[in-house]
C-alpha cells in the first residue's frame, strides 16, 4: 500500500509540475546544516539523503507543501518547500549572497509591509499593521530592516499605498531611524492620528522630496483634530507624482500605474499601485487596489474600480512575474481578469487574524485561484489560528523579529523573493531573529 501512495505521489507530482526542467532547489538561508531528503512528501517516510547549504538538486515535480527532487547520485526525494529555495536555471555559482535586488514582504502580523533593495538603492512600500503597534526598538519594521541591512542609514524611496492604519501605523519610526530620501504617496487626506503622525514625520524630515498627485511645488495645509495628534501641517509638494518612470538604481526603476488623490469613500480606492523593474523581473505592488465588492474571482471587477481602471488603461504594463496581492488576499481584490493582466508566476499574500468587516483574510477561494496559477507565500503561515500545532506558533516564537513570544502575530513569516545579477528569480521564507 504505501509502495502504491509514493506511486501516486510521484504521477500527482510529476503531473503537477509546472517548471522548466533546468530549475534547481537550495537550502534556504535560515538552514544552518542540511535540508533532509525523504521517500515522500511527510516528515513520517525515511531520510534518502541531505541537501546541505551549497548543494543543489534538480526539481522534478511538486506536490502541497513539497518539491520533488533528485540528487547528483540519481536518488529521488522530497523536500520540504519551507526549507528550500527554488533556482530558475540560476548558474552553479550563483550564489543567495549575490542577489542584485531582493523583495522582502514583512511579516508584521495583520498589514503590510514591503522593503526592496538593491545595491545601490532602498525602498520602502508601507509599514503598517492592526495588531502589531510597537514603536521604538521594538518596532518590527524597523528590526527587520536592521537585521538585513545592518549599517543601513537611508530609505531612498518610502510609498504610502494609501492612509489606512494597517499600511501606515508603523512608519513614523522609520523616519526617526533612518534618512529618508523621497517620499510618494497619492495625497488623499485621512483625517486619523496615524496619518497625521506620518504626514508630520514626513515634513520634518530634512531635505526630504515629497511627491503627491495632487499637484507640483506647491504648498497646501492640512488641519488635524485629534487626541493622540493634531494642528496643521504645512505639506511642500515637489514634483509631482505622474506615469514617467523613476529611476532608483542601476539596472532598477518604479513605475506608478494608479494614482488618484480624490476623497473616495474608502481610501483604498487611492491605493497607488507600482510597479518594479528590477533587471529583467517586473513586481507589481497593488496595496489595496480592489476589483469591486466581495466577490468570486470569476466576476468581472466593477467598472469603477482600480483593476478595471488599469486593465482599461494599462494592461500591457501589468505585466508582471511576481504581485504582492492586493488587499490582503480579499474576495474585494484579485478578479480573473486583472490576474490574466498580470501573469505572474509567483504570488505573496501580506494578512494575519485581524478581521476586515468580521472576515478574516486572505479568502480560500483567493488562495485557490492564486495556487492554480503559481507559487502562492503567505505572511500567515504560522500564526496561530491557521495552524493545528501550537508548537508552532508564530506568537508563541522565542526568536522572531521584534517582540519575541508576546502573544501576537508577526515576525515569522517574511517571504524574500531575490533576483540574481542574471536574472534568475528565487522565492521562499526568511525566518530572521534580532
Amino acid at each position: 500500500m504505501r509502495a502504491l501512495t509514493l506511486a501516486i505521489l510521484l504521477l500527482l507530482s510529476l503531473l503537477g509540475a509546472s517548471r522548466a526542467a533546468a530549475d534547481d532547489i537550495v537550502p534556504s538561508a535560515r538552514v544552518s546544516s542540511a535540508v533532509l531528503v525523504r521517500e515522500g512528501p511527510s516528515t513520517d517516510t525515511p531520510i534518502l539523503g541531505r541537501l546541505r547549504p551549497g548543494d543543489s538538486a534538480r526539481l522534478v515535480g511538486e506536490v502541497s507543501g513539497w518539491y520533488r527532487v533528485e540528487l547528483p547520485d540519481g536518488t529521488q526525494g522530497y523536500v520540504s518547500k519551507a526549507w528550500t529555495l527554488v533556482v530558475g536555471g540560476a548558474p552553479p555559482g550563483e550564489a543567495l549572497t549575490s542577489a542584485a535586488y531582493k523583495v522582502h514582504v514583512i511579516d508584521v502580523g495583520t498589514g503590510l509591509a514591503i522593503f526592496v533593495e538593491g545595491r545601490d538603492f532602498a525602498l520602502l512600500y508601507d509599514a503598517g499593521s492592526q495588531d502589531d503597534l510597537h514603536d521604538g526598538d521594538e518596532n518590527r519594521v524597523v528590526a527587520y530592516i536592521e537585521a538585513v541591512r545592518p549599517g543601513l542609514a537611508r530609505i531612498d524611496h518610502l510609498i504610502l499605498s494609501h492612509p489606512h492604519k494597517d499600511h501606515l501605523q508603523l512608519m513614523p519610526d522609520v523616519f526617526r531611524r533612518f534618512a529618508v530620501g523621497h517620499v510618494w504617496e497619492s495625497g488623499r487626506v485621512n483625517k486619523t492620528d496615524g496619518y497625521c503622525h506620518f504626514l508630520k514625520a514626513a515634513m520634518a524630515e530634512p531635505g526630504v522630496q515629497y511627491h503627491d498627485a495632487v499637484a507640483a511645488n506647491a504648498t497646501r495645509t492640512v488641519t488635524f483634530s485629534g487626541s493622540g495628534c493634531n494642528g496643521t501641517i504645512i505639506v511642500r509638494e515637489g514634483t509631482m507624482m505622474d506615469a514617467a518612470p523613476v529611476p532608483l538604481g542601476a539596472g532598477a526603476r518604479m513605475q506608478f500605474l494608479y494614482r488618484d488623490p480624490r476623497n473616495y469613500a474608502d481610501p483604498n480606492g487611492n491605493s497607488v499601485v507600482v510597479r518594479l523593474d528590477l533587471g529583467n523581473k517586473r513586481i507589481l505592488l497593488a496595496g489595496d487596489a480592489e476589483g469591486g465588492e466581495r466577490e468570486l474571482p470569476a466576476t468581472a471587477p466593477r467598472p469603477s474600480s482600480i483593476e478595471a481602471k488599469l486593465i482599461a488603461c494599462c494592461a500591457t504594463d501589468l505585466r508582471s512575474d511576481v504581485l504582492v496581492v492586493g488587499h490582503h488576499g480579499s474576495l474585494t481584490s484579485s478578479r480573473r481578469a486583472f490576474l490574466d493582466a498580470v501573469g505572474a508566476s509567483i504570488y505573496a499574500i501580506s494578512s494575519g487574524p485581524y478581521p476586515y468587516r468580521r472576515v478574516r483574510l486572505p479568502d480560500p477561494e483567493i488562495v485557490s485561484e492564486l495556487e492554480s496559477r503559481g507559487e502562492v507565500f503567505r505572511t500567515d503561515r504560522d500564526d496561530l489560528y491557521q495552524i493545528e500545532d501550537e508548537r508552532r506558533a508564530c506568537e508563541l516564537n522565542p526568536s522572531k523579529i521584534g517582540p519575541d513570544a508576546d502573544e501576537a502575530p508577526g515576525g515569522c513569516n517574511n517571504i524574500l523573493i531575490e533576483i540574481g545579477p542574471s536574472g534568475t528569480m528565487r522565492a521562499g521564507y526568511n525566518a530572521v531573529a534580532d
